[in-house]
């Protein structure tokens, strides 16, 4: 049986990779994507390029649902400049022009969510690749929502025993200075530190949480070597081969850029035996401040409501080899409604 997935991302360069990577892969069905504001892209973006994505790789039955537009505290948010290269792929949405007649779903995210896990039979992994915020609101809702029908969530987030990112990007240039609260924390990682809160609410439910934080993600590096192993020529790999040209050239960041969704994404699907990995309570810091600012620091608790599987070793070339063998395929028929 393929594994049952629902995809919730703020659709970065990242997450499109994942999505791509998925669409190909033999053994996933793609039940929906939930598309988050709290992120990389603006909402209205975001939602575009996930119709984009489903229609260029004849993925029609999967549903795309809005998320929020906005965290459930705090108002943290990528500089605008940053999100602007993503709203439009760093200029690649333009070349894309399948026919847009995959509607958004009028349901929010997290109705999707909780009406998908009401009427299934079967378990579904939820594969988190941007903040928390959907999937949060999804614990919120009443009468509460079938949440042991999810299998586990696979979750890019977080820095456990590294130092996070998000003054790395904030100090990288110029125009994406926003000032000490970003400047400051050198702790958080940016999948966390958009919703702290949410990404709490997580930690603290019982829902099986495999985290893949900075920890591993930085054993894992963006090269221009991924696009060079990319032989395919259909729409999905040419599109991720000029992801990673685009963003290791023109639209470097200045700073060392991982892999972070898509390895998360390769964990999920099953695609990295061998990792290491440890089980752990954890809890997010919630204190801001404009002087070392912890807001958003994914820590080591004494307890909580279940241990975390937080992975920390992995390997480069089972990653490359791994992502290319799957791109290279060609893109799947859709399937016949019976199937559906």
């Amino acid at each position: 049986m393929k594994k049952k997935v629902i995809i919730d991302t703020d659709m970065g360069w990242d997450d499109i990779l994942s999505i791509l990577y998925l669409i190909k892969h033999p053994g996933i069905d793609i039940l929906g994507i939930t598309v988050t504001g709290c992120g990389e892209t603006d909402l209205r973006w975001g939602l575009v390029i996930a119709q984009t994505l489903m229609e260029l790789g004849h993925q029609t039955q999967a549903r795309i649902c809005a998320g929020a537009p906005s965290p459930l505290k705090f108002t943290h948010r990528f500089p605008q400049p940053f999100k602007n290269e993503m709203n439009d792929i760093m200029g690649l949405l333009g070349t894309l022009n399948p026919p847009l007649s995959l509607p958004v779903d009028e349901r929010s995210a997290w109705e999707f969510m909780a009406q998908t896990l009401d009427e299934t039979h079967d378990k579904i992994t939820f594969l988190s690749l941007g903040g928390f915020t959907n999937i949060a609101r999804l614990l919120e809702i009443s009468p509460s929502p079938r949440i042991e029908n999810i299998s586990e969530i696979v979750a890019m987030a977080g820095a456990v025993y590294v130092d996070g990112n998000v003054a790395l990007l904030n100090n990288a240039r110029t125009e994406w200075d926003q000032g000490p609260i970003y400047s400051t924390n050198t702790a958080a990682e940016w999948n966390v530190f958009v919703d702290p809160l949410a990404a709490k609410c997580i930690c603290d439910s019982e829902i099986p949480l495999t985290l893949v934080p900075l920890d591993a993600c930085n054993h894992v590096m963006l090269s221009p070597d991924y696009a060079t192993a990319l032989t395919a020529t259909d729409p999905l790999a040419t599109l991720a081969k000029n992801i990673f040209q685009k963003k290791s050239g023109s639209h470097n960041e200045g700073i060392p850029v991982p892999i972070f969704d898509p390895l998360a994404t390769l964990i999920m699907a099953g695609e990295m035996p061998g990792y290491h990995a440890i089980q752990t309570y954890l809890d997010v810091d919630l204190r801001e401040s404009s002087t070392d600012n912890p807001c958003g620091k994914t820590r080591v608790a004494d307890s909580g409501s279940r241990e975390i599987t937080v992975v920390h070793g992995v390997s480069q070339r089972q990653f490359a080899d791994g992502f290319t063998q799957i791109m290279n395929r060609c893109i799947p028929k859709e399937r016949p409604p019976e199937a559906r």
